[in-house]
């Protein structure tokens, strides 16, 4: 074989091989798939607060859009305090969890109850461990709480600071009031 050959022998695989090493690549080395967010953990409701049932919060519920949820309360008559079911007299409390899972490393969470302007309820944003991360527990437009704030109609809480995957269990509180539904929006702000 001559020297000349050779070399063209050489180019001509040399030239096969790249060609077919580049349109024989494995499909997924062409399109890098997108990996999808973890999901958070399981939010696990606090002993106090029963069989709560857990709403997901989303960057999609925003302020003009938030998550709307009907819940019903039971008759009470008393007032509210800083424990879960705790305060004076006989108010009932129901009880709804939260996780917020946000595309960022947290966000601001922000939860009102609109009631019957007649009757008065308290709100507070609890984590787990019982304590509060913000409340609302005035009455008509008295002022009570904190990190809230009270109307006639309407207790809710304001820009409460939670990380990715945070959970909180909000406490509804039937202070003054035969029952009856309420309705809960929630919503993220960054």
């Amino acid at each position: 074989m001559t020297k000349r050959r050779f070399f063209r022998t050489l180019a001509v695989v040399s030239a096969a091989t790249m060609l077919l090493g580049v349109t024989m690549l494995p499909a997924d080395a062409k399109k890098k798939k997108k990996k999808k967010p973890k999901a958070c953990p399981t939010y696990v409701t606090p002993d106090w607060a029963g069989e709560a049932e857990t709403t997901i919060v989303t960057d999609k519920a925003t302020a003009e859009a938030p998550i709307e949820l009907t819940i019903p309360t039971e008759a009470g008559l008393g007032s509210s305090s800083e424990e879960p079911e705790g305060g004076s007299g006989a108010p009932s409390s129901v009880f709804q969890n939260f996780v917020i899972d946000t595309a960022g490393s947290g966000a601001n969470v922000w939860a009102r109850i609109d009631t019957n302007p007649a009757f008065d309820y308290d709100l507070w944003w609890r984590y787990p461990d019982g304590t509060s991360a913000a409340s609302a527990a005035g009455f008509w437009v008295v002022p009570g709480g904190e990190g809230g704030e009270t109307g006639v109609g309407y207790e809710q809480v304001n820009g409460v600071a939670a990380l990715d995957c945070q959970g909180f269990t909000a406490e509804i509180v039937s202070a003054t009031t035969p029952g009856g539904d309420v309705t809960m929006t929630v919503w993220l702000e960054k």
